[in-house]
């Protein structure tokens, strides 16, 4: 009994070695399989990730792509819009020199107008005051009813025609000396205008031209246009500055004005002394102490 049962153990024994390598090697295979399956998976996410993230690579450069291009569309619009607004700027600085030129012409043909209507009317007035010195002296003529008198009387159309030619010699001396200040100052006035009215287009012709070259260049258009807006408000406020500097036509005219007006009112006090001066040796001769 005792033998069957020691066989038996060993027959058990045996068979259980003869299947545990055989669960082993199941074991085994089926550790191996799932590492396999395991790197797969894992290759094939990899393999996926990797195609998504070329599909996205490859979606972000098209719309890169696109946005350059649309980019690049408005750039060119706007340099388009651009440089037809840069060739109405130009061509509006070219009328309104024009323009200027124009006025300026005007003005100096109403000045030379009116200077011409004031010498005739000046000339009016001496030639009408010339006929009643002459109708004054026939009437003191009449009068001098004596040598002594007419004689007087040649002494005072003697003198007082003196004193009308000093008069008038002093008075067309202080309006050629006010006309020719006048002219002067105007003269500078111009050439401050016109030298600041240069400087500002040429400002405006850089900063045209930079903007230009920025747009060429694929420069941001805000750039672009920021830059361009801040070179025509520097040249604005240039020129504003320079003609607030620049003297005034107004204010010197009226200093002329002034010692124009001086110089005629002595020339007339001078006029009126030697004239009652005159008056005075007239009466005397006369015997009068009346008016002459």
């Amino acid at each position: 009994m005792m033998k069957t049962t020691c066989k038996n153990i060993i027959s058990l024994l045996s068979v259980v070695v003869l299947v545990m390598p055989m669960a082993v090697s199941a074991a085994e295979s089926t550790t191996t399989r799932a590492e396999e399956l395991r790197a797969q998976q894992t290759e094939r996410a990899a393999e996926m990730e990797k195609k998504r993230t070329e599909r996205a690579a490859e979606r972000e450069a098209k719309r890169t792509e696109k946005m350059e291009e649309n980019q690049g569309k408005r750039l060119e619009a706007f340099c388009s819009r651009f440089t037809e607004q840069a060739s109405k700027i130009t061509t509006a600085m070219t009328e309104r020199k024009g323009g200027l030129k124009e006025r300026k012409e005007t003005r100096n043909d109403t000045m030379e107008q009116d200077r011409d209507n004031r010498d005739a009317t000046l000339q009016d007035k001496r030639s009408e005051t010339d006929g009643r010195r002459s109708e004054m002296y026939a009437k003191l003529e009449e009068k001098a009813d004596t040598d002594a008198k007419k004689e007087a009387v040649a002494d005072f159309q003697e003198t007082v025609e003196k004193a009308v030619e000093t008069r008038r010699a002093a008075v067309n001396e202080a309006l050629k000396t006010f006309r020719k200040g006048v002219d002067a100052t105007i003269a500078l006035r111009k050439d401050d205008m016109e030298s600041n009215a240069a400087k500002f287009e040429s400002a405006v012709e850089t900063a045209l031209e930079k903007a230009k070259s920025d747009c060429e260049s694929g420069a941001n258009q805000e750039t672009v246009r920021s830059n361009f807006r801040s070179a025509l408000e520097a040249a604005r406020t240039s020129l504003k500055s320079d003609r607030s500097a620049a003297d005034k036509v107004g204010t010197q005219v009226k200093a002329l004005a002034e010692t124009r007006r001086i110089a005629v009112k002595k020339a007339l006090e001078t006029f009126k002394e030697t004239v009652q001066s005159a008056k005075a040796t007239l009466k005397e001769a006369f015997g009068e102490k009346g008016d002459a």
